[in-house]
């Protein structure tokens, strides 16, 4: 499972809450796969760590 939680950074030094979002985009292009490449995640890695973390709930 995974999620991406919103945030916004104040001038104040503040974070500021705004949603999580349960079910991200998912293509090549999406805030996900754009946020894993900045750390060097490809996408099919990342697609691959999905499953993998998924699958051991089952195991």
């Amino acid at each position: 499972a995974y999620s991406r939680a919103d945030y916004i950074y104040d001038k104040e030094g503040r974070f500021w809450f705004l949603e999580i979002n349960t079910l991200p985009g998912m293509t090549p292009t999406s805030l996900v796969p754009q946020e894993a490449a900045v750390v060097g995640i490809g996408y099919g890695e990342l697609c691959e760590r999905i499953i993998e973390i998924s699958l051991e709930k089952y195991r």
